[in-house]
């Protein structure tokens, strides 16, 4: 069984948390943080589709998409976000390139299950459909 579609793709919790931000009167900050989300991460992902990709470029994309994901609690796809960069250490060059193909599938196969799930929030909360094709 695969454990990923067990887990939600973004912990309900942390976007409980993230409305705690609202201040009254002001548009609906978990629509404004979620659209922003979905409208950057898929050009740092397109920037994993360099061939040759340079490791040094994907460890700052990875780097990029742990901390964006870790903001809206998609957990699974700060992990693989982590462990490309992990990856990507200069002491682990050769591995590296050896690494990416499976690493940028696996982080861009997370990002549209989490993109689908953003949407879905997004048009729940009266927000409209944001892009988020890569």
């Amino acid at each position: 069984m695969d454990v990923r579609m067990n887990t939600p793709p973004v912990d309900p919790e942390v976007l409980e948390m993230l409305e705690t931000l609202q201040e009254p009167g002001e548009p609906d900050i978990l629509v404004e943080l979620l659209t922003l989300f979905l409208r950057d991460t898929p050009e740092r992902l397109r920037e994993l589709t360099v061939e040759p990709l340079p490791v040094p470029t994907a460890a700052r994309v990875a780097h990029t998409v742990k901390g964006s994901a870790g903001n809206i609690g998609a957990s699974r796809l700060q992990q693989l976000a982590g462990d490309l960069e992990h990856a990507c250490r200069p002491d682990r060059q050769d591995e590296a390139r050896a690494a990416l193909p499976t690493l940028v599938a696996a982080l861009s196969a997370e990002y549209a299950r989490v993109a689908q799930h953003l949407q879905l929030v997004i048009v729940a909360r009266g927000g409209g459909a944001a892009s988020s094709t890569h």
